[in-house]
C-alpha cells in the first residue's frame, strides 16, 4: 500500500490535514520508489520533524554562531538583539515540538503520531510567516553585504 492510501485510511479517524497539504509543506516522499510503509503516521511525523529540526538548527546557528564559520558569523551579524529574542521564542516553540516527536518515537503510539501531526501542522500555519521572515533575512544579509561592500569599498 502506498503512503497516500495508507494515510487516507487513518486521516478521518484522527481528523488530520489532507495528505496533499502535508506533502506540499513537508515533502513527505523525497525518495522513490517506496515499496511499503507499515506505519504511515509514524513516517509522516518523522518527515515533519526532519523539517522542524532543520529549521531549529538554522535558528541556533544565528542565536549561537560557530566562531569558526564565516557563514554563521556573517548571517548572525544581520540580526538585531530584538530579532534574536523573537527567534528565541520561535526556537522554543519548535524545539518543544521536536522533542515531543522524540518521546513519541520511543513510545510508538499511533495516537501520539496523529496528535503530533495535528499540533505540528497547526504550529506550522501559525509560525510559517515568522520562519519565512527569518529565511528572507538570511538571504538579505548576503544581498545587503554585497551592496555595502560596493558602496564602502576603499582602494586607497
Amino acid at each position: 500500500m502506498d503512503i497516500k492510501t495508507a494515510y487516507a485510511q487513518v486521516q478521518h479517524k484522527y481528523k488530520l490535514p489532507p495528505y496533499e497539504t502535508l506533502n506540499s509543506e513537508f515533502e513527505l516522499l523525497y525518495a522513490s520508489p517506496v515499496i511499503e510503509i507499515t506505519y504511515p503516521l509514524r513516517f509522516i511525523r518523522r518527515r515533519i520533524n526532519d523539517k522542524i529540526y532543520w529549521i531549529c538548527n538554522m535558528i541556533q546557528s544565528i542565536m549561537q554562531p560557530n566562531p569558526s564559520s564565516l557563514v554563521n558569523m556573517h548571517e548572525a551579524s544581520a540580526f538585531s538583539k530584538e530579532d534574536k529574542e523573537h527567534l528565541s521564542t520561535l526556537l522554543k516553540d519548535l524545539m518543544r515540538l521536536e522533542r515531543t516527536s522524540f518521546v513519541i518515537d520511543i513510545k510508538h503510539s499511533e495516537q501520539g503520531d496523529a496528535t503530533f501531526i495535528k499540533d505540528a501542522f497547526s504550529l506550522w500555519k501559525e509560525k510559517k510567516k515568522d520562519i519565512t521572515a527569518f529565511a528572507n533575512k538570511l538571504v538579505e544579509s548576503w544581498t545587503l553585504e554585497e551592496k555595502k561592500q560596493k558602496k564602502d569599498h576603499y582602494f586607497g
